[in-house]
């Protein structure tokens, strides 16, 4: 690992604890700062000296990776009262903004879409973006993308409400979710919580999924128009974001927005998630090392209070290949364009990169994954693009 992504760790535990906070290791041992990622193997107050002396050359290198790994708001709150290079700072600066008024244009939206579906007696649950940014300290500070939501088995009640009212035109021909666009910004109404199509696994999360809904709807937020939205329960959202991480990082990469939102999940809701049961079922899935990985990461990189989690094997190598993977992926061979044949044997080569991860995510071997994927692909052409799915 660079030195500039060690003080980019140490920057976001700023951001996100307010400080250099007393770090308490898996072992139960309390450590100062972040053991040998440390200047020196100093604490916080070495910590905040080097944080002083950032060059202009790392600091323009940190904004490139902190924008690349999506968490360029989060971390102008561990930065702007640090000395840098005034146009890189404004720069900064202005692209949080804009990070902002992409956020307040979704809450908007949120409120919007609650209100009438409350109108119309169905009650919203929000998955991912916009529920995972208000446990961040300055929730507009996390980009959300699109507003997936779960409307309790009335998805397509949704729809032709969405359909009437707005005179929105639903995209049926996905695998999982209908999709809208909303005032700019995409609706995800999802029926499942995973494609099941693409993997026998999914279907098997997607059971123990629906269970936790089934036994705890979430818990009820209030927005500032008075209307109500749930957010998932922790037994839910601990696998949920499980799976989530892991089937992006096998197909193609994750940025640390994906590690900082499981950061904030274990600090908040840690100690209210089943570890046991949800490690046996974790390891069922062959989940476990994937999960051991970020549970390091989160631990030992950006600070989280490692006594909330259960002891769990350690495996340095692979810890480390995930991170550097997180970091700076080995495949960065840029895509080629739609329609040029040379996306096959692009995918192909990625694919073939991606192994090594598929065989720590996955339960099912690579000959099953392929034809559930073409069967996939039968059921809904124009989302898989023939052999696409396969190489994701």
């Amino acid at each position: 690992m660079k030195r500039t992504d060690g003080i980019l760790f140490a920057l976001l535990r700023r951001a996100l604890w307010g400080k250099m906070p007393e770090q308490v290791g898996h072992d139960g041992d309390k450590k100062q700062g972040n053991g040998e990622h440390t200047p020196e193997q100093g604490g916080h107050d070495e910590w905040d000296m080097a944080l002083q002396h950032i060059t202009t050359a790392q600091w323009k290198e940190i904004y490139q990776q902190a924008s690349y790994q999506g968490v360029l708001g989060v971390l102008w709150d561990g930065v702007k009262d640090l000395p840098m290079d005034k146009g890189l700072r404004l720069n900064w600066a202005l692209n949080v903004e804009k990070i902002e008024q992409r956020y307040e244009r979704q809450r908007i939206v949120l409120e919007e879409l609650a209100e009438l579906f409350a109108t119309n007696g169905m009650d919203m649950m929000v998955i991912k973006g916009y529920g995972l940014s208000l446990l961040y300290p300055e929730p507009k500070h996390r980009p959300c993308g699109d507003i997936d939501f779960y409307l309790y088995g009335e998805y397509a009640k949704g729809d032709k409400v969405l359909e009437e009212t707005h005179n929105l035109t639903t995209d049926l021909n996905k695998h999982h979710h209908t999709v809208n666009y909303y005032r700019g910004v995409m609706l995800e109404n999802h029926y499942d919580f995973l494609n099941t199509e693409a993997h026998l696994s999914n279907k098997i999360i997607e059971e123990r999924l629906i269970a936790e809904v089934e036994a705890n709807k979430g818990e009820a937020r209030e927005l500032s128009n008075g209307a109500k939205f749930y957010i998932p329960c922790p037994e839910f959202n601990a696998l949920f974001l499980l799976r989530h991480a892991a089937a992006h990082f096998a197909a193609e990469r994750i940025g640390l927005r994906h590690i900082v939102d499981w950061a904030l999940f274990l600090q908040n809701y840690g100690e209210q998630v089943d570890w046991k049961r949800f490690y046996a079922f974790a390891r069922e899935m062959n989940m476990h090392r994937f999960l051991n990985a970020i549970n390091t990461i989160a631990i030992e990189q950006l600070g989280v209070n490692g006594s909330l989690l259960p002891q769990y094997e350690r495996n340095a190598k692979l810890e480390k290949r995930v991170l550097e993977e997180i970091l700076c992926p080995a495949f960065q061979v840029p895509m080629p364009k739609k329609g040029n044949p040379l996306i096959y044997p692009w995918k192909l080569r990625r694919w073939i990169g991606n192994i090594w991860k598929n065989r720590i995510v996955y339960k099912e071997g690579l000959l099953n994954q392929f034809f559930v994927l073409w069967k996939s692909h039968i059921l809904k052409p124009k989302v898989t693009n023939g052999f696409n799915l396969f190489l994701l």
